[in-house]
């Protein structure tokens, strides 16, 4: 194995739910002896990818990744176009919006539009799991089948007590949404809280999703059908706006 995978399964381990890990949690979720992670890690954390926490415990990622995840972001279609139209879908729906991308392998969440903060000058850089959120399954539902299971963990994590983690429920979720055109999360990432998604799409390949989410008491079943006509149609302009862009 190259070094540069390596390094890019170091990277992977992090996440939003366990930012810092130990040098044995990191060996074991790359599969690497620890003495290769160790020398690894002190080369990242001379670059400055790494921080090395004072007690030498725990590793995290360096704040050199901030300047760079917002390049990465400034040359996306996604955000670009997505903006504005997530706006309008704020004001429209009273609730939170959510725009998410697509890597080929993850779901990244990067920007959240909510009525108590309109400004949304800070540009949100967040990896949440595919399986149980209203973007990532808008995203998921736009694949085929064996992409699905090629990019679905091995253990899908219940969140919640409404979190899919059947492959075989999840596929059937998945074509309902297609027949549909919307995603449902009914609490299955986090409890009292509802999702409505949409997927993204260039020239008929998903590049990413958007999302209106608010609590159950004001997403109730009666709610869905307008909402989900909004989210829709958002997600077809910013599609549009990508196409002829």
């Amino acid at each position: 194995m190259k070094s540069l995978q390596k390094i890019s399964l170091i990277i992977d381990c992090f996440s939003i739910e366990q930012p810092r890990l130990g040098l044995q949690a990191i060996a074991d979720r790359t599969g690497l002896p620890k003495t290769t992670a160790h020398r690894l890690l002190a080369g990242l954390r001379d670059a400055g990818l790494i921080v090395q926490d004072d007690n030498r415990d725990d590793y995290r990622l360096g704040l050199r990744f901030v300047p760079l995840s917002g390049i990465v972001l400034s040359d996306l279609d996604v955000p670009k176009h997505a903006r504005r139209p997530a706006a309008t879908l704020m004001n429209q729906s009273g609730e939170a919006v959510h725009i998410c991308v697509f890597d080929g392998q993850n779901v990244v969440s990067i920007d959240r539009h909510e009525m108590a903060n309109d400004s949304n000058e800070i540009i949100r850089l967040e990896r949440e799991p595919a399986y149980c959120t209203g973007t990532g399954k808008a995203v998921m539902a736009a694949l085929t089948d064996d992409k699905v299971c090629d990019i679905l963990p091995e253990r899908m994590e219940a969140y919640t007590e409404t979190t899919i983690t059947d492959r075989d429920a999840l596929l059937q979720d998945l074509a309902a949404i297609r027949r549909r055109g919307y995603s449902f999360d009914n609490e299955e990432r986090q409890p009292g809280i509802r999702c409505i998604g949409a997927a993204i799409l260039n020239r008929r390949q998903v590049v990413g999703a958007i999302s209106v989410t608010g609590p159950k008491d004001r997403l109730p079943q009666s709610r869905l059908p307008v909402l989900a006509g909004l989210v829709m149609a958002t997600a077809a302009r910013i599609s549009a706006a990508i196409e002829n862009a």
